[in-house]
């Protein structure tokens, strides 16, 4: 099973060296914590940042090449954005996962309803079948319905992005990794309505 990327490039623009580049980050946080060169509050910063950022790159890349068709690198990043979307998921699965193990169970059950974790739960969630339904394989068992599993990643970056802003009032990473997105998705949404108004 694939994520789409079934076209020929030179080794260096391949699909396992985009992986290795999206999993050493994660591989080195791991190094860290072995050796014990990683606290929870610093494993808990770089993982909500990777994800963040994977996120941003995933989001970013339909409305890139609207404005930039001939461009390579929107063309390079729409034929790679499920990879970026899954490593986002990863890391926000890392994230979580640290948060399991560091905080007492009492603790997790006290907080679970706060704003700023509640939604990241929600988030969370609506990644699960987003991850699992990634493949070639399953965009073309789901068909038509494979586009409304994933477009509710929109929601689940806004919860993300609002979850980064509200657990340590960050409002200033926050807006810098969302502007953009909502930026660009708001050309690209724009763009859709326009042409539908035109159909009719």
């Amino acid at each position: 099973m694939g994520f789409g990327n079934k076209q020929r490039l030179p080794w260096w623009r391949s699909k396992f060296i985009l992986w290795l580049f999206l999993m050493l980050p994660g591989l080195m946080l791991l190094l860290g914590l072995v050796n014990r060169r990683m606290d929870y509050d610093r494993l808990m910063h770089v993982t909500g940042e990777l994800s963040a950022r994977f996120l941003v790159f995933s989001l970013v890349a339909t409305p890139l090449i609207m404005l930039f068709p001939k461009r390579k690198f929107p063309r390079w990043l729409v034929r790679n954005k499920r990879y970026f979307g899954v490593a986002a998921f990863v890391y926000g699965l890392f994230h979580t996962t640290i948060y399991l193990i560091e905080v007492p169970i009492s603790q997790v059950k006290k907080e679970f309803f706060e704003f700023s974790l509640i939604i990241a739960w929600i988030s969370l969630a609506i990644w699960v079948p987003m991850a699992i339904t990634s493949t070639d394989g399953w965009v073309k068992r789901l068909k038509a319905t494979w586009k409304k599993i994933h477009n509710w990643g929109y929601l689940a970056a806004l919860l993300a992005f609002t979850h980064w802003a509200f657990i340590h009032y960050q409002w200033k990473p926050a807006l810098i990794h969302a502007v953009p997105v909502i930026v660009l998705q708001g050309y690209r949404w724009i763009n859709i309505i326009i042409n539908k108004e035109k159909e009719i």
